[in-house]
């Protein structure tokens, strides 16, 4: 796709940031021929807006005073929404072993150690898995006098002062198709057979996922958001970082086995492609000699692209949630027909199944207010 200057300064700052002792190969482009407005805004739809920023401390000339405050002031909430959900985690460890539970918490914050900066990775909720105490964990909380929804069979919602929280029965939505089914069933083996790692928050102890769960999970969650929603480059931060720093630790035969039996493992190339091209991630060998590379390049394209101009977030969250119900169906409906080719890269027949269990679950009554 045709990048503009906005998004090349974009990714030359992402490079800064993900890479900050790597030689750069090149100095930022000159900024004055973009948009710093344009540039704010592009960062910010894509979910690396404080990490952009990182990298554009080289080129502190191409923001006006004003924009740069404005910028300064995004990133400082970033920070404090990251020091918020840091102490939450750490409380609801807490009380959860205090109950004999632990606790595993699901990318979020556990992702965004693998960063240079983890309080520049933004994230919005927190996930959790309380290994096989889903119920219980639930009943704590509304003994708390914390209300808990519960709208499907994945997880349940709740706010822990103030902050967001998925308690995740399954780690997938097994309801929705034959690839979380499998998926999931694959996580569980991972968890059973190798138990988790562990992270310090200051002085306490906090589960994450092994290398071989986070590579199947980080992978089908972006998948899941690139069919649903469309991809932003936060979540090819995760992957080009992930797989670089952990890619060691991965049982690479095993995994490239389950990704292709699942529909996912171009889609993965696509992603990791997009990482290499434009982010500078360093290539990994998957000893695939039967990858079609042409065929990868060309879905690369389409990502990208899609990424770039995805005509489903030209409406924000806010007005969206505002919408005479019907047109918000009906534009819910126009833009899955147009996502038929993202299916398609997947399994020939997801499209037509997942259209099925979409309309199964927009004729549900709770989802018509």
């Amino acid at each position: 796709m045709y990048l503009t200057p906005e998004h090349q300064i974009l990714f030359q700052s992402l490079n800064v940031a993900l890479w900050p002792k790597a030689e750069s190969d090149s100095k930022l482009k000159e900024a004055d021929d973009i948009n710093p407005e344009i540039l704010f805004h592009l960062a910010l739809s894509q979910g690396v807006m404080a990490l952009a920023l990182d990298g554009l401390k080289l080129d502190l000339k191409s923001l006006d005073k004003e924009l740069w405050l404005r910028w300064n002031m995004s990133v400082q909430k970033v920070e404090n929404r990251r020091a918020r959900q840091c102490a939450v985690l750490k409380e609801l460890v807490t009380i959860f072993r205090s109950h004999g539970i632990e606790l595993m918490v699901l990318k979020g914050i556990g992702a965004g150690m693998l960063y240079p900066r983890p309080d520049h990775r933004e994230c919005g909720d927190i996930d959790i898995f309380l290994m096989g105490d889903y119920e219980k964990g639930n009943a704590i909380m509304r003994a708390m006098g914390i209300e808990v929804e519960i709208k499907s069979g994945k997880h349940s919602n709740f706010f822990f002062k103030g902050v967001p929280i998925e308690n995740h029965k399954t780690f997938l939505n097994v309801n929705g198709s034959d690839i979380d089914r499998n998926l999931d069933r694959e996580l569980c083996r991972i968890l059973k057979e190798q138990g988790t790692d562990t992270i310090m928050l200051d002085d306490v102890l906090v589960r994450i996922p092994t290398p071989d769960f986070q590579a199947v999970f980080l992978t089908r969650h972006a998948i899941v958001h690139f069919l649903a929603s469309g991809l932003v480059c936060r979540y090819i931060c995760d992957l080009a970082l992930f797989f670089t720093s952990m890619g060691e630790r991965i049982n690479v035969p095993r995994f490239v086995k389950v990704m292709k039996n699942e529909g996912q493992y171009l889609l993965l190339c696509s992603f990791l492609s997009i990482g290499g091209k434009y982010l500078r991630m360093p290539h990994i060998d998957y000893h695939d000699t039967s990858l079609d590379f042409q065929k990868v390049e060309e879905l690369t394209e389409k990502v990208l692209d899609e990424a770039f101009n995805n005509s489903y977030r030209s409406i924000n969250r806010e007005d969206r949630l505002k919408m005479w119900v019907v047109k918000r169906k009906i534009i819910g409906i126009k833009q899955y027909a147009l996502s038929k080719w993202k299916y398609d890269s997947v399994n020939r027949g997801l499209f037509r199944s997942e259209l099925f269990y979409r309309l199964a679950q927009n004729l549900h009554i709770s989802n018509w207010y």
